[in-house]
């Protein structure tokens, strides 16, 4: 088999990963700056951001991959189609996004999200700034997944 051009592996990561990063963003914007402008509190605008991301970029995510999987395994009775369609997206959804997943929540974005925000202003822009400063590293561990899925769990 031919080894994709790395513009060709950029082209399929841009489009599999650009529509769980908008929707990502636009969840976190909207939850941080709605309780930052309730609390003015950097500390509960982080949470609220970081867990509307994980709303929209997971959500995207798990839509996807129960779709694709569920297509997959149409010559099945719907019990075990559903079962074998969850099954596959779980393990996929883990080896692509857990060590990325791990490093990047309890380390890198609440950090960033919470540090860059006092020295970048107005705060939707430096909770922004953090945000795709944290996304850089995840990125690069999650393609990472992404690239050893297919290597490893579609052959």
């Amino acid at each position: 088999m031919e080894k994709q051009s790395l513009k060709a592996k950029r082209k399929e990561w841009l489009g599999r990963y650009i529509p769980a990063e908008v929707l990502g963003t636009i969840t976190a914007l909207i939850g941080a700056w709605t309780v930052y402008a309730q609390t003015n509190s950097f500390v509960a605008a982080t949470a609220a951001g970081w867990f509307g991301e994980g709303i929209g970029f997971y959500g995207y995510f798990i839509v996807t991959e129960l779709a694709s999987n569920t297509k997959r395994y149409s010559q099945h009775g719907i019990v075990r189609r559903v079962s074998l369609a969850i099954a596959a997206a779980s393990t996929n959804l883990l080896v692509e996004f857990m060590p990325a997943e791990v490093v990047d929540s309890f380390i890198i974005r609440p950090f960033l999200m919470y540090l860059v925000p006092h020295y970048i202003h107005p705060y939707p822009v430096g909770f922004l700034a953090g945000k795709f400063s944290a996304d850089i590293i995840f990125y690069a561990l999650a393609i990472t997944g992404y690239e050893a899925r297919k290597h490893w769990l579609h052959r």
